[in-house]
């Protein structure tokens, strides 16, 4: 079993070496990524059916973007404790894999981390879907400029305590590099 372990988290490793922002996995099945996915990609801050689902929920949504915007300038300050605590530890699968992989995130030379735009495709009193467009920038081992272009999808649930902690990401690239 720890061998397979090993093997799963090193292919995990491998394929997300690079990548400045981490994927929590959900330590539930019950919560889901939504099916149709979408998000504008010219820079504008959100979309009419977005701005619908806060005005429906302007508390909540606020709340979610402090967490989101926290969860930022935590991976921009490199601060790998406070990075780890917006996650909800019981949701979490594998804690010390994401520690391990923030860690690496974090390391990166001049990382930068841009939100470009955020949508709510869901929001209520107990969970938040939000899609983000992230350009994250920073120099690698050969001293070139990377740009990752992806969508980063976070699902969110109310803290035990207070605030909102999140559940998962997902991750798609949207430039390949």
């Amino acid at each position: 079993m720890r061998k397979i372990l090993f093997i799963c988290a090193t292919a995990i490793f491998s394929l997300c070496a690079a990548v400045p922002l981490a994927m929590a996995v959900d330590a539930d099945d019950d919560i889901k990524p939504d099916e149709n996915e979408k998000i504008t990609f010219d820079g504008q801050e959100t979309t009419a059916e977005s701005a619908e689902i806060e005005a429906k929920f302007p508390n909540e949504a606020k709340a979610v973007r402090e967490t989101l915007n926290q969860h930022i300038s935590h991976v921009t300050k490199r601060d790998l404790d406070g990075y780890m605590n917006d996650f909800a530890p019981e949701r979490m699968r594998y804690p010390e894999l994401e520690r391990e992989y923030a860690q690496r995130a974090m390391a990166l030379k001049d990382l930068v981390v841009e939100v470009k735009a955020i949508e709510f495709a869901h929001l209520n009193r107990t969970s938040a879907t939000v899609h983000t467009r992230q350009i994250s920038t920073y120099i690698n081992d050969d001293g070139k400029k990377v740009i990752d272009d992806a969508i980063i999808s976070y699902r969110l649930i109310p803290g035990k305590d207070s605030g909102w902690k999140i559940a998962f990401t997902e991750r798609k690239r949207l430039v390949a590099q």
